[in-house]
């Protein structure tokens, strides 16, 4: 780690140079402001500057500004020197971005002092860049540990367009989907949403998801053991949510979920579902006429009665799409006016696409959502999972 002296006086910058020398600090030096930005650019060894404040071109309060500017990928120390002693050269000092301030003439051993107090803030910064690089990296697998519990694959079904997409945020989040093809007659479709972020809600997520993924076991979840041929029962929603809502979650973990659940009839084409707390599901028509559904139960876990939890019905025509998302898809920030993309700018952009097929139409409204937002990354995560009946030829 060096010291970079910056100061147009070549005897001071001499005289500092041999006594920092001395006393075992690597030194480099430069005359004015630009040199030692050119000197900041090329050596990232530096780590502590100390710079006159009065210099020909680039002065010391604004080398110190351009060095906060560039965001460097490490903590730069920067002590100014000047003759002025006034509060307010001090206040404009520190606002700018320095870290110490020294008036002329100063004492050697004083400085020395400094310099210590500034290396072990430089130390400080390095361990937590470095835990903060480990932490980066243990969300970046979990991210794509939860991205290896969605399906890789959406399964083929006979005149159905089946699509979804999952964009994680920036933080592990409680995103999950899936689609179950629970026998010959009947598909599931799951979609949820953990409350807040973090491991936590990550690996909640994924339990929920196993948990709904049983099949013919005992007390299984999404289909029930029977006497009788087929010798399983498909478990209607309303009763897959209330099993799940056996277990006060938020009591005991203090997190709970929201969750649409359904259940596709192949042969009717009729949907039937259940809505905890989730977003409500979009319905389109093939004629552009679209709406939401409203109805449903309270989240999951939070200990409401569960008395509601009611059975909802929907018979799609060809053409017909059914729709579930994600709130981080609605409640994505415009960067520049603060509002939120919303439900309505959802449907619009969806329902104004009804020719094309649902993985065009999620990919597009993604971009329009980024576009909207002003950036790629999302603060919450996305997803979107919807089926359309095909159109007749």
């Amino acid at each position: 780690m060096k010291i970079l002296v910056v100061d147009d006086d070549p005897v001071s910058r001499r005289i500092l140079e041999r006594r920092l020398s001395e006393r075992g600090y690597p030194i480099s030096t430069a005359p004015d402001g630009n040199r030692a930005w050119e000197i900041l650019l090329r050596d990232p060894d530096i780590r502590m500057v100390l710079a006159d404040w009065m210099m020909p071109g680039l002065k010391g309060p604004e080398l110190c500004r351009r060095i906060r500017e560039h965001g460097f990928p490490w903590y730069t120390y920067v002590i100014l020197v000047t003759a002025r002693t006034g509060r307010e050269d001090i206040i404009e000092a520190l606002d700018l971005g320095a870290d110490d301030y020294m008036t002329k003439p100063f004492d050697m051993d004083e400085l020395h002092v400094r310099i210590q107090g500034g290396l072990r803030i430089i130390h400080l910064n390095e361990r937590l860049r470095a835990a903060n690089e480990i932490m980066r990296r243990d969300l970046e697998s979990g991210r794509a540990a939860q991205r290896g519990f969605l399906p890789r694959k959406l399964p083929r079904l006979p005149d159905i367009d089946l699509s979804a997409r999952f964009i994680p945020s920036r933080y592990l989040s409680g995103d999950m989907y899936n689609i179950l093809r629970l026998d010959e007659f009947h598909v599931g479709l799951m979609h949820i949403d953990v409350s807040g972020h973090g491991v936590s809600a990550a690996l909640f997520s994924v339990r929920i998801g196993q948990n709904m993924n049983n099949d013919l076991y005992p007390k299984g979840l999404l289909k029930t053991p029977s006497r009788h041929p087929p010798f399983y029962e498909i478990t209607p929603p309303e009763r897959v949510a209330r099993r799940l809502d056996s277990d006060d979650l938020l009591d005991k973990h203090e997190i709970f979920f929201t969750m649409l659940y359904a259940v596709l009839h192949l042969e009717s084409r009729t949907i039937e579902f259940h809505r905890a707390g989730h977003n409500r599901p979009l319905l389109i028509r093939s004629d552009g006429n679209a709406r939401f559904i409203s109805g449903g139960g309270a989240p999951i876990g939070m200990g409401i009665p569960n008395t509601r939890r009611r059975r909802q019905r929907v018979r799609l025509s060809p053409g017909d799409a059914f729709i579930v998302y994600s709130d981080g898809l609605n409640e994505a920030v415009s960067g520049e006016s603060g509002e939120s993309y919303g439900h309505e700018r959802i449907r619009n952009f969806l329902a104004g696409r009804v020719d094309s097929d649902l993985s065009l139409r999620f990919d597009s409204l993604i971009e329009d959502v980024q576009r909207f937002q002003g950036g790629k990354t999302f603060g919450d995560d996305l997803s979107i999972l919807g089926l359309r009946i095909l159109p007749e030829n």
